[in-house]
């Protein structure tokens, strides 16, 4: 169960409490009281404990419907990191496998897809939706977390980013494609394909993005609520 970590320090602020106050008053250890407010996981015995120092009911502790309460703890972090290695690692293979890396790098689609992303989130979400979506990354390195409203925004916010990504992709194909047809009698058999190959790349880096990372994190934040 999480609990509001803002509400239990609040909570025990207003009593003028310590945290070993705290602790010798529910029976708990210090360390688990610090915990408890760090991150906000707390076994049912100990909801009932503060929930009772506090005369509250214990559903009165838990994370509001609009805040997120997250659980940061390295293993946490450390398993999200793997995952994300593990990702890096196959789409790397697939690459050492492909073609030379440098048919992969092509700086002025990424940029492009990069402002294109982040202009479509500023005019449908505000600034305030971007800078959300810029800060929300940070979702991607926990599992163990509470959303409620704050969530569900955030992941419609990142749905809408996946579109925003394929939709900026599609539009650098035809650009790419209205250019290498306009000047086709130039190429040679193999530079024409080089160039169509090259085209491609914006494509890629938008399934990357919005497969490895945005996708993931739209899903974490819309079931984070029903997870046991």
């Amino acid at each position: 169960m999480f609990l509001s970590t803002s509400k239990l320090k609040t909570l025990r602020k207003e009593k003028g409490w310590s945290q070993e106050v705290l602790a010798k008053a529910t029976g708990l250890s210090v360390r688990t009281i610090q915990r408890i407010e760090a991150n906000g996981k707390a076994s049912a015995e100990s909801t009932l404990a503060l929930a009772s120092v506090y005369e509250l009911s214990p559903q009165e502790l838990k994370a509001t419907s609009t805040d997120i309460e997250i659980n940061w703890t390295r293993k946490v972090i450390m398993k999200s990191v793997v995952g994300l290695l593990m990702i890096s690692s196959a789409v790397g293979m697939l690459i050492y496998f492909g073609a030379s890396l440098r048919n992969y790098l092509d700086v002025t689609s990424g940029v492009f897809l990069i402002l294109f992303l982040y202009s479509a989130t500023m005019v449908t979400f505000g600034t305030n939706g971007m800078f959300k979506s810029l800060s929300g990354l940070k979702y991607i390195f926990t599992e163990e977390m509470v959303g409620g409203d704050e969530a569900k925004y955030l992941a419609a916010l990142f749905r809408s980013q996946i579109k925003f990504m394929y939709g900026g992709a599609l539009i650098g194909l035809v650009v790419g494609l209205i250019a290498i047809l306009s000047n086709i009698d130039t190429y040679e058999n193999f530079s024409l394909l080089r160039a169509l190959s090259v085209n491609l790349v914006v494509l890629l880096y938008a399934a990357l993005i919005s497969e490895g990372v945005f996708r993931p994190l739209s899903i974490k934040l819309k079931t984070c609520d029903i997870k046991e």
